[in-house]
Parts: C-alpha cells; sequence; structure tokens
C-alpha cells in the first residue's frame, strides 16, 4: 500500500548522542518544523532501553510517526518499537553509512529528508525477525572478546531492517560503536574497526538451515512466497562452512556512499539474502567481494590451474565464487560449533547464535520521496 501524506504530522523523534552526524540534530528539528512537522517529543534511544514496544503507546497518544533520526543501528532500535504497531517510520540519515536510507532513497540532505517525511508516500518494506535477540541497542561490549551477555532469554525477539550478522562484524561493532574509539579516530573509526576486526577474526564452523528456501529457477515466479513452492519442499539442504563471516541481509545496500548492492536482493520481495564468507586471507577475500559485485555472464568460476569448471556449493546458490555462498529464504536457523556467538542486528550487538531469523509477517511503513 501507498498513500500521499499529509502536510500536518505529529510526530516523535528518535535520536542517538554517537551517531555519525548528531550535531546536526538540531538543524534536523528546525527543517521538520519548517516542513509543516508537529515534532511533539524528542527522545534519545537510550531511554527506551529494557522497555517493552512502545509504538502502540506512541500512537495511541496521538504521535503519527516515528522519525529516526541518526544511522543504520539507530534505525534497527526504532523499529523493534514500532514494528508490531503499524506506526509509520520516518528516516533523518544523520548515521555514518545511512544504508538503509539510501536503499530506501530517502536524500542524505537534511533538508530533503524532512520534506520526504512531510510530503512523502507511505510504502511497505520487508522486515527481519531473530530470536533469541534484544529488543533495544545497548552499549558495545567493552571487552573484544566473548559473548556480551551471559544469556538472553530464547524467548525474546528483536526486528532487524539491514541485516543481522555472526562473525567479524561483531567485533567491528564492537570497536565501532565504543564511544571512546569514535571520540579518538573521529572519522577514521570505520576504517580503524575493520582492519581490527580482520587482524583477530574468530572463524567459526557454521551450519544454516533454511526455511522456505528459493530455488534458482522458482526466484522469477509470479507465485505468491507465503507458501512453499513444490521446488521449496523438495530441498532443504543444510549449508555448513567455516566462516569468516555470516550475514543475514533485508536491504540490499550497504558501504555508505558507495552504495555497494547485494546481487539480486530486494527489500519487499519476502526474503532473506543469506551471505557466507569462508575464512580466507585478506588477498583472496578482496578479489572474491570484487568478484560478487562485478556484472557476471555465467556461473563459472576459475580453479587455480587457471581451468574453468562450475562451483556450486549448494543448489539454491545464486554465485559460482569459491568463498562465497548466497542464496535466498523467508527464513535461516544458524547454529555454530562455539554457542552462544554474539550477533549484530543493524550494527548492534543485540543477540545470541542459536537464532532462528526470518521475515515478519507484518511489513514496515516508511515515508518514502513521492
Amino acid at each position: 500500500m501507498k498513500e500521499i501524506l499529509n502536510m500536518s504530522r505529529r510526530a516523535i523523534v528518535i535520536h542517538s548522542p554517537h551517531s555519525g552526524r548528531s550535531a546536526e540534530l538540531t538543524e534536523a528539528i528546525t527543517q521538520l518544523q519548517q516542513a509543516g512537522i508537529d515534532v511533539v517529543n524528542t527522545i534519545s534511544i537510550a531511554t527506551l532501553d529494557n522497555l517493552p514496544a512502545q509504538g502502540a503507546n506512541w500512537k495511541e497518544s496521538g504521535i503519527d510517526v516515528a522519525i529516526a533520526a541518526g544511522g543504520d543501528g539507530l534505525v534497527g532500535g526504532v523499529i523493534t518499537h514500532i514494528a508490531e504497531s503499524s506506526l509509520p517510520l520516518g528516516i533523518l540519515p544523520l548515521g555514518t553509512s545511512n544504508d538503509i536510507a539510501r536503499t530506501l532513497r530517502i536524500p542524505q540532505d537534511i533538508h530533503s529528508a524532512a520534506y520526504v517525511i512531510a510530503e512523502g508516500k507511505e510504502q511497505e518494506v520487508d522486515v527481519g525477525v531473530a530470536k533469541p535477540a534484544e529488543q533495544a541497542p545497548h552499549l558495545a561490549s567493552k571487552h573484544q572478546f566473548g559473548p556480551l551477555q551471559t544469556h538472553i532469554g530464547t524467548e525474546k525477539h528483536g526486528f532487524f531492517a539491514h541485516a543481522l550478522t555472526i562473525g567479524a562484524n561483531v567485533q567491528f561493532a564492537r570497536i565501532a560503536t565504543n564511544v571512546a574509539t569514535r571520540q579518538r579516530f573521529g572519522l577514521l573509526t570505520y576504517p580503524y574497526a575493520a582492519l581490527e576486526a580482520l587482524v583477530s577474526h574468530d572463524p567459526l564452523d557454521v551450519q544454516l538451515e533454511f526455511d522456505g528456501l528459493a530455488m534458482p529457477h522458482t526466484r522469477n515466479s509470479t507465485q505468491e512466497r507465503t507458501k512453499s513452492t513444490p521446488a521449496e519442499l523438495e530441498l532443504q539442504m543444510p549449508l555448513r562452512s567455516r566462516a569468516l563471516q555470516v550475514a543475514v541481509i533485508n536491504a540490499p545496500i550497504f558501504g555508505g556512499q558507495w552504495e555497494l548492492a547485494i546481487p539480486n536482493a530486494s527489500v519487499s520481495d519476502r526474503l532473506l539474502d543469506i551471505v557466507v564468507i569462508e575464512d580466507v586471507d585478506f588477498a583472496n577475500l578482496s578479489s572474491m567481494v570484487a568478484h560478487l559485485f562485478s556484472p557476471k555472464e555465467n556461473e563459472e568460476a576459475s580453479s587455480s590451474n587457471g581451468d574453468t569448471q562450475p562451483f556450486t556449493h549448494h543448489p539454491a546458490e545464486l554465485t559460482g565464487i569459491p568463498g562465497i555462498h548466497h542464496l535466498q529464504a523467508r527464513g535461516v536457523i544458524i547454529t555454530t560449533s562455539a554457542d552462544p556467538r554474539d550477533a549484530t542486528l543493524d550494527g548492534e550487538v543485540r543477540g545470541q547464535t542459536p537464532m532462528y531469523a526470518h521475515v515478519a509477517d507484518e511489513r514496515l511503513r516508511v515515508i518514502v520521496p513521492g
């Protein structure tokens, strides 16, 4: 469903003082007000920690839109509160990468983003659900290794709009979201965190079991995905790998201003894109990633002696690149040889393995450019 919004909207603005462009918050609120948005309240995401989902309460109090003023982690924190309330989401991209906003073509310019919230349209998009996970983001661990928490109750769940990751990216998130690190390295925080995560990475033996696996020859079918197709029922083979990282992706754009995109992925296809990167050295990793995002005319991959040969780890693979697996499914169960292992949801350490991630039944309403 898509509909044009009215000019006057009552909004609550949720922000983070640690977002990459948090200094622009005051200007952003001014721009919202000038665009005709009635900003009823402005709160820090930290005030929502350990609270149950607040979306229904906000809606009952007369709020028309919840505005996430920050980056991907902040957006993820806000949707955990509104995903089950039907309250629309507005995004002011005050983060560093803003990959969710980029996926939805929301302008990075604050003035333009404010007018999108005032004059844009509502678009329903998929979100992911992870269990067990915390409902609200919390401070990253001060320690580089070991689980963030002793235990997250199996009944707890969290939502993610962009991606869930296990492996090297968890270490990256711990470093990149650390307040002291941000203050010390400033704009170089992300490069520093990426290098540290690669140097100190701890490869994992993982097993992935798929729910509603999408086979290559059925992906372009117009058949509804709410029920398993015959191809899905015939084949539910697990994938086992020694992995550097596992990513369960909902919004396909990442990399900030470079706007890299996962091939064949969509934020509205009722499927999650699961990408597994095997434990390889840095030189091979760079080549693999470059190959993933370059046009491919066929599914052949080069062997070590220069010959070409078919390369398929799994019958549902979308890539023939040795070392990278890409599959699509409605859900996936992730277990490791060292459970529990921490997982990030939209860049915040919020969950643990063994974990079940799937497409949420209800779609999220987001205000996007008209």
